[in-house]
Parts: structure tokens; C-alpha cells; sequence
């Protein structure tokens, strides 16, 4: 089985053997023309079963139906956010409005840990869910990531260029200020939501955090401890598959 997670900005694949992952990659791709990206699944041998998690859009799922028909000949699967699925229940009064990349984090998370968790995906967009003992999704947060609050103070403000700075206490040039401002606020942010987490879940809470920005949030100080799962959206797309294959 090959499961896939189109995300904003980057498609991340990995290859499923004896349930555990035999192979992954991972490149970038446009909107505008993403058939480019779908390339590196060449070196992949043809799956029996793709399944996919896409934020991207309409237009990408039809992009990537369209290469897997030419070059495999076959279909993929594309998951959906449901009221309920393995053990997971979801908090949204409309299933389908919560994005399919935060459900698919959180049957991943509900197959490998037990007990509360509060979910952190810190990517283009930093999200946040908590899931009781039981699987009930209480809800959660969406915030802007580091490249999208530069971008807004680039666009917003005047005097901000795009040159790259270093997180720094405090900055002596803008680059270095921008850098440091945006992610102590995302530190700030984090801190915070954590904490109320522990709040509503209790002291037996596991804080599991995946996406681009996870190695760089665990490192800053005074965070709280946290369980890194790379690969958490893709363990959520095959937990949601074994549980399909189970149903029938």
C-alpha cells in the first residue's frame, strides 16, 4: 500500500510492507503544474492500494487521479472527514469543514498512543487537536506558521524585505527581527495552547507533534515535553485503510 499526503507546498509518500513503512520520500511541488512532483513516484514500484490525504484542492486530486490512471492503472483512494472512523469521533458539527490532514493526524496518533493527546501539525499552517481517552475530538486550533506570518509582515508592513534572518533575543537588524519575532510568537502560541490542553485533558496528556517545523518547536526553551511522529498522517491513512478492509 502507498499512502500519500499532499499537503500546501510539499507531497510526502511513503511505501507500507507488513504494516510498517518500507520507504518514504518527499519533494515540493506548484499548484500550477504538480505532475512535475508526481514524478518522483516513478522510482516507486506500482502499489496495489494508494490512498491520500490532499489539501490542495480539487484540481491536484484530478492531476494526481489522472497520472496514477496513465502510468499504474489504477485509482486512488482519497480520505474524507467523517463524524466518525476507527475509534476516532470528530467534534465538528460539519465533519467534511475540518481539513483532512488534521483528521488523518489524529487516527494516526489514535493508532500508536493511548490515552488523551493533544496533536500539534506544525507545517504551513500550525494546527492543533485534542482527543480524549475515549477518541472524542474536542476540538483545536488553527495558527499561521513561521513562513506565513514573514510573509504577512513582508506584504503588510513597510520597510520588510524577504532577506532570511536568525532567531536571536533580540535582533539588531530587521531580518534577524523578523525571524526571531515570528518565532518566539509561534513559541508564545505553542506555550500557551499546551498548557490549556493540559487543562481540559488532565495531567495524563501525551503532546505528540508532527510536520516540517517539529524538530525546530522541540528544540526551543521552557516547551513543554513532547513525542515527535514524523509520519503521522501517513499512519492515519493506513490505519483508516486496515480499518476499511476490516468493515467489509
Amino acid at each position: 500500500m502507498l499512502t500519500i499526503d499532499v499537503g500546501n507546498t510539499r507531497i510526502k509518500w511513503a511505501l507500507w510492507q507488513d504494516g510498517r513503512i518500507a520507504e518514504s520520500g518527499s519533494c515540493g511541488y506548484s499548484k500550477r503544474d504538480p505532475r512535475a512532483a508526481f514524478a518522483a513516484l516513478q522510482s516507486v514500484d506500482p502499489p496495489a492500494r494508494v490512498v491520500v490525504a490532499c489539501v490542495g484542492g480539487r484540481a491536484i486530486e484530478t492531476a494526481l487521479e489522472d497520472w496514477m490512471q496513465a502510468h499504474w492503472s489504477l485509482r486512488p483512494e482519497f480520505l474524507r472527514s467523517t463524524a466518525h472512523l476507527d475509534g476516532v469521533t470528530n467534534a465538528y458539527s460539519d465533519p467534511a469543514q475540518l481539513g483532512v490532514d488534521r483528521w488523518a493526524a489524529m487516527l494516526g496518533a489514535r493508532s500508536r498512543y493511548r490515552g488523551p493527546l493533544c496533536i500539534i501539525d506544525a507545517g504551513t499552517a500550525v494546527t492543533v487537536d485534542l482527543l480524549d481517552a475515549g477518541g472524542q475530538h474536542l476540538g483545536g486550533r488553527i495558527l499561521p506558521g513561521l513562513r506565513l506570518m514573514r510573509e504577512a509582515l513582508v506584504e503588510g508592513a513597510a520597510g520588510i524585505d524577504e532577506a532570511d534572518g536568525i532567531a536571536v533575543e533580540f535582533a539588531s537588524n530587521t531580518a534577524d527581527a523578523v525571524s526571531s519575532g515570528t518565532l518566539h510568537m509561534l513559541q508564545a502560541a505553542l506555550q500557551e495552547v499546551c498548557r490549556a490542553a493540559g487543562r481540559r485533558l488532565g495531567s495524563e496528556m501525551k503532546i505528540i507533534i508532527t510536520g516540517g517545523l517539529s524538530a525546530q518547536i522541540m528544540t526551543l526553551p521552557d516547551m513543554p515535553f513532547m513525542l515527535q511522529a514524523p509520519d503521522l498522517v501517513q499512519a492515519g491513512l493506513y490505519a483508516a485503510a486496515r480499518h476499511r478492509l476490516e468493515s467489509t
